[in-house]
């Protein structure tokens, strides 16, 4: 580990992730309500709670990481419950609960997996492989649901929580190509989903006619 920024810069990055998502989060649940939708992929919600339970609850590596983690999966609990909530006209719950214990227990176990592969007790292997799946899923959003459960804040607070990562992540491992080609990955699809939602957003508001759009 090294440090290529000074330490009140890298705590500075530290809260602005924390922050950032965070509020991601609450946007998440809150236009999931007001939409009745779940606004977060499914395979990204597995993985991404599972995360957390893993480094809150089992291996803990930092008391404020813990409280992050711990904080951010009863929202992703939540979020869960959305998901279930809503899903329950398109998917029979024999089938739907199923298919999303399933999930869970996969994501865990890969989680588990690529700690000990890696020996990586942070977590920051999977936690960004984790960021370049859901960034690329959250690209598809818009166009199987349109602006349900989308907005352009949750675009903007989701890319800069996530550069704020990206940016530590470098400065603490600058040696590691593959933490750096995900997060350079990562910024980028972030870049694509504000596009579209913007695109979409404004297709929504009958600006422009969707054929138009698209074909841009």
């Amino acid at each position: 580990m090294q440090h290529l920024l000074p330490l009140p810069m890298e705590i500075f990055l530290q809260y602005g992730l924390a922050l950032f998502w965070t509020i991601t989060y609450i946007l998440i649940i809150f236009r999931g309500f007001q939409d009745r939708t779940c606004g977060m992929p499914l395979p990204a919600l597995c993985a991404n709670i599972t995360w957390e339970f893993l480094f809150a609850f089992v291996m803990p590596f930092h008391p404020l990481q813990m409280i992050v983690s711990l904080v951010w999966f009863l929202l992703d609990c939540l979020i869960l419950f959305q998901y279930v909530h809503y899903s329950k006209k398109a998917y029979p719950p024999r089938t739907l609960l199923p298919v999303v214990f399933s999930l869970l227990v996969v994501a865990l176990l890969l989680h588990v997996g690529m700690v000990i592969e890696f020996h990586d007790q942070e977590g920051k292997y999977t936690a960004f492989g984790i960021n370049l799946m859901m960034s690329i899923l959250f690209i598809a959003l818009p166009f199987k649901q349109g602006m349900k459960g989308q907005s352009l804040y949750i675009a903007y607070y989701k890319m800069i929580g996530t550069l704020c990562a990206s940016v530590l992540c470098y400065s603490l491992y600058p040696d590691s190509f593959l933490l750096t080609i995900m997060g350079v990955l990562v910024t980028i699809a972030d870049l694509v989903y504000i596009g579209v939602v913007h695109r979409v957003s404004v297709v929504a508001q009958g600006q422009v006619p969707i054929q138009h759009t698209l074909n841009k």
